[in-house]
């Protein structure tokens, strides 16, 4: 009995220090190399059904190296890409559907993410109501994914735990926001949404929260806070960092009276919003501009920030639609300044247009 017993505690020992060293599995896991991906949606679709269909996912691998080197086109099976997003305690990238003039994709698809930023189907969330979508985020305590829906009457959905759908999904949440609101962008703030308004010379940012205590469906859900930003013509997306209490938007610019862009897009760089998300509303000066010829900005639609380092090492993530390419310019930068690396998105002929993207870092920036 005693070599019985002693032998099982020493096996309990062993399992017990085993299970010490494992992961939680409601843990991302960790990264084995420092992770600086960048994920591009792309809106095109093939419109030549005698074709092959357009590569609708791009995976810049890794971003944070002198060059923007694509590692991964990938097709998600979207018609179009809108907005996309990761999360590292989902485990999934998702990837909203946009919508065509003559086309109408409804589903958000679902992807995993390999060790090496392979992406691989897994499931679908599909609601016939979702047929403007633009930003989409998820929401880790509550196992939420909300993605932000630009028709009339725009709101934003909530869903239940997206990872466990595949096929038709009703809503948990509908929150349906004021006239004045065409949410765009959308980033999360502790337990709190940031959503860009598109309404054209009026832009800048809502903030929404208090979401536990909503009903399922609200009909004039009410913002915290929203922010204007002074001499915006066209906010699309967004990106915001807490810890450097910093918003970054995306300005798409204006067009001529033919509907061609006129190369005005601007980025707006916004220190200590913070502060202005604090009072029922505001006007603010963007800090910083990045605007000019040097820039190449034409229709910027989506931003990102890579916060690592010091402030001379951080950097701007920029999607510009209508020149179909990626740039990267330093988060200090001011004015009419040339990017640090740009990328163009162009495959075996088709040109690629991003709508959005979402940089995952993790560990030591390389550059």
């Amino acid at each position: 009995m005693k070599k019985s017993f002693g032998f099982s505690m020493a096996v309990f020992a062993v399992l017990l220090l085993f299970s010490a060293c494992m992961r939680n599995d409601d843990e991302p896991e960790f990264p084995r190399r420092p992770i600086a991906r960048l994920y591009v949606s792309i809106e095109d679709y093939q419109r030549d059904a005698s074709q092959d269909p357009i590569n609708n996912v791009v995976l810049i691998d890794p971003a944070d190296t002198l060059d923007l080197p694509i590692a991964l086109n990938y097709n998600a099976g979207a018609l179009a890409g809108a907005g996309i997003h990761f999360n590292p305690f989902l485990g999934r990238l998702l990837q909203a559907g946009y919508s065509h003039p003559g086309m109408v994709d409804t589903t958000i698809r679902l992807m995993t993410v390999g060790e090496l930023g392979t992406l691989a189907a897994s499931g679908r969330v599909g609601y016939r109501e979702l047929t403007a979508m633009r930003g989409i985020a998820y929401h880790h305590p509550s196992e939420m994914m909300y993605v932000a829906n630009n028709a009339t009457p725009t709101a934003i959905y909530g869903f239940y735990r997206p990872r466990n759908q595949n096929g038709f999904t009703r809503p948990r949440k509908l929150l349906q926001l004021g006239a004045d609101m065409r949410p765009w962008g959308m980033v999360l703030w502790k337990d709190s949404l940031l959503v860009s308004n598109a309404t054209p010379n009026n832009g800048g940012v809502s903030l929404y929260g208090n979401f536990a205590a909503t009903d399922s469906v609200e009909t004039n859900f009410p913002a915290l806070s929203t922010i204007k930003i002074q001499g915006a013509t066209a906010i699309r997306g967004i990106a915001f960092v807490d810890s450097l209490d910093l918003l970054v938007l995306a300005d798409f610019g204006t067009n001529d009276n033919e509907g061609n862009p006129v190369a005005d897009g601007r980025i707006y760089i916004v220190e200590g919003i913070k502060a202005h998300l604090a009072t029922p509303s505001a006007t603010v000066v963007p800090t910083r501009t990045i605007s000019g010829a040097l820039t190449g900005l034409v229709g910027p639609v989506d931003v990102a920030i890579d916060p690592r380092g010091s402030a001379d090492r951080r950097t701007i993530f920029v999607a510009d639609r209508d020149e179909g390419k990626i740039s990267r310019f330093k988060l200090s930068a001011n004015g009419n300044v040339a990017p640090e690396a740009t990328v163009v998105l162009d495959e075996t002929g088709n040109r690629r247009r991003p709508f959005g993207i979402f940089l995952d870092v993790r560990g030591v920036a390389q550059q």
